[in-house]
């Protein structure tokens, strides 16, 4: 017997899914929201994604990281893949399946994409909720099998959260995702999450906005939005040296905003990615090390400019050619464009 691999591909351009939406077999597959523990409202939307938070780091419940197991979204969708999962946490949305596809659509120039949409139910912990979903969603036939591997790393994640040291505990963990794993499997995976598990616990703080509402919670300040306004405390995420750097720029616009009222910028951080107490402390103190390096490099260049006697310290050149037709192609002489 001789099973066909013939698919059908919607083509769709500038955002427009309408053709998609209305084929009977898309609209059929997503009327059909999957349901999931810890989630709520599930519904279909076409998405603008320059809304939604989307983080690689993520996407933890895939020991390969992403990558698109189909090569020509760029000629359609396949009316049989399913709608990305998006999910509403404090105010904001979240990417938490679909990475890959979103990867190549914003690569095409999509601001848009069509998904599921859910509501985190009250007083479930985000990354439980997501690591359940996401392994559940790898399981399906058009990508590979959600892994053993897959369940290892992100059950071991899921234990040092809680300090899970019970085998019995792990194994219903295992058992709330969907896979095609038998008995024999489950148990070896339970054995291997609990083994791997057996080091310093760290609390994981999921969201910038759950470390906000903490830092003013501590601080003992009104948390509220001001618009344009810097206000403290800054909140920084010490994982990555851009993350200090976008908190020195707002550190100087705020101080350059109090000028007349000048005040100390407060600053609390919270790391992220850390899997030993040590790799904590380290995080922490190259944190504050990065924060000092900025402020007298920015000393140093005021210091510098004052001696410039009225030069300007850099002057833009142009930019590199990129309109087709205009600034580049066929018969057009290149080279940098105001």
């Amino acid at each position: 017997m001789t099973t066909s691999t013939i698919r059908t591909l919607i083509p769709f351009t500038d955002d427009n899914y309408a053709e998609l939406v209305s084929h009977p077999v898309f609209a059929a597959l997503v009327a059909d929201t999957p349901q999931f523990d810890g989630l709520t409202n599930g519904r279909f939307e076409i998405v603008d994604m320059t809304k939604v938070n989307v983080e690689e780091e993520d996407n933890s419940a895939r020991a390969g990281g992403t990558r698109l197991k189909e090569k020509d979204l760029d000629k359609g969708w396949d009316v049989t893949q399913k709608p990305l999962i998006i999910v509403w946490f404090n105010g904001e949305m979240w990417l938490w399946d679909g990475f890959n596809r979103w990867i190549k659509l914003d690569s095409m120039g999509m601001i848009t994409a069509p998904a599921w949409v859910y509501d985190l139910k009250d007083s479930y912990n985000f990354y439980d909720v997501k690591d359940i979903v996401q392994l559940s969603a790898n399981d399906h036939p058009n990508s590979d099998e959600a892994t053993r591997q897959d369940f290892i790393n992100t059950g071991v994640g899921w234990a040092k959260r809680h300090q899970i040291d019970d085998l019995n505990t792990i194994r219903s963990w295992v058992m709330k995702s969907s896979h095609q794993f038998k008995e024999k499997d489950v148990d070896k995976i339970a054995s291997s999450i609990l083994v791997a598990s057996e080091v310093k616990n760290i609390r994981h703080i999921s969201t910038g906005s759950q470390a906000k509402k903490e830092a003013f919670d501590f601080l003992d300040v009104d948390l509220t939005y001001s618009g344009k306004k810097v206000k403290n405390p800054i909140v920084i995420c010490t994982r990555a040296d851009g993350y200090i750097q976008d908190a020195f720029m707002l550190h100087m616009k705020k101080f350059v905003q109090d000028e007349g009222d000048l005040e100390t910028t407060q600053l609390v951080g919270y790391t992220k990615g850390c899997e030993t107490e040590e790799d904590v402390i380290k995080q922490r103190q190259d944190a504050k090390d990065k924060f000092d390096e900025l402020d007298q490099l920015i000393c140093k260049y005021a210091y510098l400019k004052s001696q410039l006697n009225g030069k300007t310290p850099y002057e833009w050149e142009g930019f590199l050619p990129q309109l087709f037709g205009k600034e580049t192609g066929r018969g057009i002489t290149e080279g940098l464009v105001d």
